[in-house]
């Protein structure tokens, strides 16, 4: 294991850390350095941070999409998110608050579904808050196919159960990416993910059954709701993201949020 403090040159403190990587701030105060856990894991964490960096760079700059800076021989320079993943600020957010985060999510799919890339791990973890609460997607590690529908890179990456669409095995398409924005909608409004009495791994089987059998621990009415966007994303009634984007801002200029700006 890395030693906690034996930062890379440029890197002044650690800000977070996953199974694999160190996210450490840098000097400059804007940036932040993706980075191997261990130095164990080196070769095979840099090739991943490699090809992570070679679907930023296919995929451009958007808005709601954390923003590509370099690769380096010490791993990956992307902008700092100040208020990390959206995890961690759940708990925070009004009812406001999330419509615009939602509508962020939506919008920023619907770029990368246009540019044939599906994210393949869309959660309230791969979702990071500016100091704004701007959300952007971050861990591109999913799968980009040509124009003809040819895969140009595998995905790297899947959803657990909770977020996995019934059925699936390891095709992924717009739709996958869908269902788990239903799931990433449901942890953020209802402060965990669905059937939390059920453990992902060991409950597995039982929560796909769930899915496949329509059993969803939501209430839905003909009347535009959060729990309605979700319901729909989960039953596949969304043609493709920027529907989904629609509804948001129904919701938000809904009588009960007018005041909701639209997000950014």
């Amino acid at each position: 294991m890395r030693p906690l403090d034996s930062f890379p040159r440029g890197v002044q403190s650690q800000v977070a850390c996953s199974a694999s990587n160190i996210i450490g701030l840098m000097e400059d105060g804007c940036s932040v350095l993706k980075y191997p856990r261990s130095p164990d894991q080196d070769q095979y964490a840099h090739t991943a941070l490699r090809e992570e960096a070679n679907r930023y760079t296919c995929l451009g700059r958007h808005d709601n999409l954390v923003t590509f800076k370099a690769i380096t021989d010490d791993g990956l320079i992307i902008e700092y998110c100040e208020r990390g993943a959206l995890y961690d600020t759940i708990h925070v957010l009004s009812e406001g608050q999330k419509i615009c985060i939602g509508a962020q999510i939506a919008r920023g799919l619907a770029y990368l579904h246009a540019q044939n890339f599906i994210h393949c791990d869309l959660n309230v973890r791969n979702i990071f808050m500016t100091s704004d609460f701007t959300a952007k997607i971050g861990d591109l590690q999913g799968q980009l196919s040509r124009p003809d529908g040819t895969i140009e890179m595998p995905a790297m990456t899947e959803n657990n159960v909770k977020s996995r669409l019934p059925g699936s095995d390891g095709i992924f398409s717009a739709e996958t990416d869908i269902f788990a924005l239903g799931t990433l909608l449901y942890h953020v409004w209802y402060g965990h993910p669905p059937y939390p009495e059920l453990d992902e791994f060991t409950d597995e089987a039982e929560i796909e059954s769930k899915y496949r059998k329509g059993d969803f621990p939501v209430i839905t009415t003909n009347v535009i709701s959060v729990d309605k966007i979700i319901y729909k994303c989960w039953t596949l009634a969304y043609a493709n993201a920027r529907e989904i984007l629609d509804d948001f801002t129904l919701l938000g200029n809904s009588p009960n949020f007018s005041s909701v700006r639209e997000a950014p």
